[in-house]
């Protein structure tokens, strides 16, 4: 049993329709559509729509969306009845929340997917993996589209915020502080017949939403890795030939990571024993000199320029072919930190050094987002210990 708020200056009779058909909830579903055009904030409708609703499950949406999955209503239902401890569940929003109030200015730290429809062209905005039936939690999420269980929420719309921008970050991001649970699903779409746009009245918002929290921003918190779920992984050394201590737990922490499904790669000088061991285990390998994603010049193969024609490659000039991220990259040379930060801009680094027989912690750039303490003992790999510290960063 749901109870659907929406608010709109333009009638809601044929969206009511399709939300209540899509819901696969029949009669056991209450739309609540609010005429507004403009005399109210959205945080006086939200709260009008709060005291009014019929059900404790409430959802509140914008009128300018399609809902894609079949029997979201029933879905949602069974998202807050195995995980009671959340009280608000959205399809998009974010672990981080800076400074400056804009959630999104980490797109690392987002989570969701939406389809967004925009003069006639569609495309689909994967803020992060499907996270099938599980859910993320997050600070905040967007005002697209969120459900809240009512008997679990320890704040209200907060109607300091006026017009219609930041009533949905200003509530979820309280109720989280407050100690309640906020969570992104993917388990429902939503099709989005526009993109989102920042204007005065927004920004006068956000600066109202930063100055409020200016004492506990920024906030962060870390992902959790879920049964099962795969992460991809870039291991980086300069020299593997050389069958160090170093090399060699490099190697094993791929075998062992890859033996619990995650996706890893080894970007090295190739060869030497090491080699073998890590074909043994079918460990993708390349060469640190053509990262993933790059190709170094050579003066033959060609490459075309923005006007399509061709033009040599420069030699030893690397030259980025696609984008390729990882969710992390964990280093095991400090000089290749600085050149892997240029290079895979859009990710976080963590580095492990090596020095009289222990890995230490070392952090040479305030750039690297976390550091792993390893002993050298090959054989004695701290595996969960070792994803734990990358569940920090994601």
């Amino acid at each position: 049993m749901i109870t659907v708020v929406c608010s709109s200056q333009y009638p809601l009779d044929d969206f009511k329709k399709e939300v209540i058909k899509s819901s696969g909830l029949h009669n056991k579903i209450e739309f609540l559509g609010y005429e507004n055009k403009g005399e109210f904030s959205l945080t006086e409708i939200y709260n009008r729509g709060l005291k009014e609703a019929k059900y404790d499950h409430i959802v509140y949406l914008h009128h300018d969306l399609s809902i894609e999955t079949k029997q979201w209503g029933v879905k949602l239902l069974k998202l807050f009845e195995k995980n009671p401890e959340f009280s608000i569940i959205g399809v998009a929003g974010s672990k981080f929340m800076p400074q400056t109030g804009q959630w999104w200015a980490n797109p690392r730290k987002m989570y969701g997917r939406v389809k967004h429809t925009h003069e006639g062209k569609s495309w689909l905005s994967s803020y992060s993996n499907d996270l099938g039936q599980n859910l993320e939690e997050v600070v905040n999420v967007d005002g697209l589209f969120f459900g809240i269980d009512r008997t679990k929420i320890i704040k209200n719309f907060n109607e300091d915020f006026k017009g219609f921008h930041f009533y949905d970050v200003s509530f979820s991001f309280e109720n989280y502080l407050a100690g309640t649970k906020v969570g992104v699903t993917t388990a429902i779409r939503i099709n989005h017949q526009s993109i989102g746009m920042t204007n005065d009245a927004w920004e006068q918002n956000r600066q109202q939403f930063a100055e409020t929290h200016k004492d506990i921003l920024p906030v962060n918190i870390k992902k959790t890795l879920h049964k099962g779920e795969k992460i991809k992984i870039l291991l980086g050394s300069l020299m593997l030939n050389q069958n160090s201590i170093k090399e060699q737990v490099m190697v094993n922490l791929a075998i062992d990571l890859k033996k619990k499904g995650h996706d890893v790669t080894i970007t090295s000088n190739l060869g030497g024993p090491l080699m073998g061991k890590a074909k043994r285990y079918n460990l993708k390998m390349v060469s640190v000199q053509e990262p993933p994603g790059f190709k170094l010049g050579d003066g033959k193969w060609t490459l075309k320029t923005q006007d399509g024609t061709s033009v040599p490659s420069q030699e030893k000039t690397l030259y980025k072919l696609q984008e390729t991220n990882f969710d992390v990259i964990h280093v095991f040379d400090d000089v290749l930190v600085d050149h892997f930060q240029k290079i895979y801009i859009n990710n976080q680094l963590i580095n492990t050094t090596f020095s009289d027989g222990l890995f230490v912690n070392t952090n040479p750039n305030d750039k690297v987002a976390s550091t792993i303490n390893m002993k050298s003992n090959i054989n004695d790999i701290n595996i969960d210990g070792i994803l734990n510290t990358y569940s920090e960063i994601l």
